[in-house]
């Protein structure tokens, strides 16, 4: 009987080496998410290896190939931003909830534009990148499809023209190439999203 509880206690011990394992995982995707927040857009091993303060073959033993490392990041956005994405509307009415719709966005496309523009930089290297873009895609599709009072069949050209003016890219643009505040992007987009409504109710 002693004996058997003696087992019991030694199997429920934490592995030790699973535990180093899991450590400095999480350690090298931390450092991997920290470097391109920071505005790194593809980090190197060696980069990443530096940055975690583990030792490069580290880095390669826990990740193959740096492909698994945007994995793990693409994993974490989603689970971050996912649920911001499809949680129920605040407010009623079309013009209201699509409002709603830009502030959520706005707020996201901020903290998401650093890793956004390093998966958008690997995407032509990575199928999974690819299938991710398009997932998240299609998932705002049918958010948008949920406020607007005609499906994209129905109406192609101003459901696509409100997509643009809702979209990642044109916050992107007007962040980046046009160096352009968050503020004011955010104004700029909402005064496009306006006169698309204002088309579509005339």
């Amino acid at each position: 009987m002693t004996t058997d509880l003696n087992e019991k206690k030694i199997s429920a011990k934490p592995d030790g080496r699973k535990l180093r394992t899991d450590d400095s995982r999480q350690k090298i995707v931390s450092a991997f998410l920290q470097l391109i927040r920071e505005g790194t857009v593809a980090p190197s091993a060696e980069c990443v290896a530096r940055a975690a303060n583990v030792g490069l073959r580290t880095v390669f033993r826990r990740f193959k190939e740096m492909e698994l490392l945007y994995r793990e990041m693409i994993i974490e956005l989603q689970n971050k931003f996912a649920p911001e994405v499809v949680k129920p509307w605040k407010t009623t009415g079309v013009e209201n909830q699509l409002q709603e719709m830009l502030e959520r966005k706005a707020i996201i496309y901020e903290d998401l534009m650093p890793y956004r523009i390093a998966s958008s930089y690997h995407k032509y290297h990575s199928e999974f990148i690819k299938h991710s873009h398009k997932h998240w895609n299609e998932i705002e599709q049918k958010s948008l499809e949920s406020i607007l009072p005609f499906k994209k069949s129905s109406e192609p050209v101003l459901f696509n023209a409100i997509e643009v003016a809702l979209s990642f890219d044109t916050w992107l643009q007007l962040r980046v190439d046009h160096n352009i505040n968050p503020e004011q992007s955010y104004d700029t987009m909402k005064l496009s999203l306006s006169a698309l409504l204002q088309t579509y109710n005339n």
